[in-house]
Parts: structure tokens; C-alpha cells; sequence
């Protein structure tokens, strides 16, 4: 189940990772409440929680290697 330590993970990657595609985006633009909200709508629309860290910031990647519109207009 995502939690805010998963979501602060998330974000931490995304600083980490600021200048590789549009991770840039999550860094400026998402909070870890909004990243945690994407989580829960994740887990929602597919009914399988994340586990692990990885795999919440697995589910960003794949947002982020979309069009950058898309990351923008998941925000």
C-alpha cells in the first residue's frame, strides 16, 4: 500500500534524476502529497498495491518517459 515515506521516495528520485527526461517535471511541479495521491489512484484503477519503494518509482518512470504534456497534465 503507498505511503508518504513511498511518495517521499518518489520525489527523492526525481531530484536525484532531475536532468533524465522529464523527471525534472515531478521534481518542481509535484509535492509528495500529490505523488501519493497518484499512487493511491494507481493502486485503485489496478487493484494491486505497491510493495515497494521501487515500484512506486517504477510507476513515475513510466509517466515521465510519456510525453511531456502528460506529465504535465497528470499534475
Amino acid at each position: 500500500m503507498a505511503n508518504m515515506a513511498m511518495a517521499q521516495a518518489v520525489l527523492n528520485h526525481a531530484h536525484d534524476y532531475y536532468d533524465a527526461g522529464s523527471w525534472y517535471v515531478i521534481a518542481e511541479c509535484w509535492d509528495t502529497l500529490a505523488i501519493l495521491e497518484e499512487l493511491d489512484q494507481q493502486e485503485e484503477r489496478t487493484a494491486k498495491p505497491f510493495a515497494l519503494d521501487v515500484e512506486a518509482i517504477s510507476h513515475f518512470s513510466g509517466i515521465v518517459h510519456r510525453s511531456p504534456k502528460d506529465v504535465w497534465a497528470r499534475h
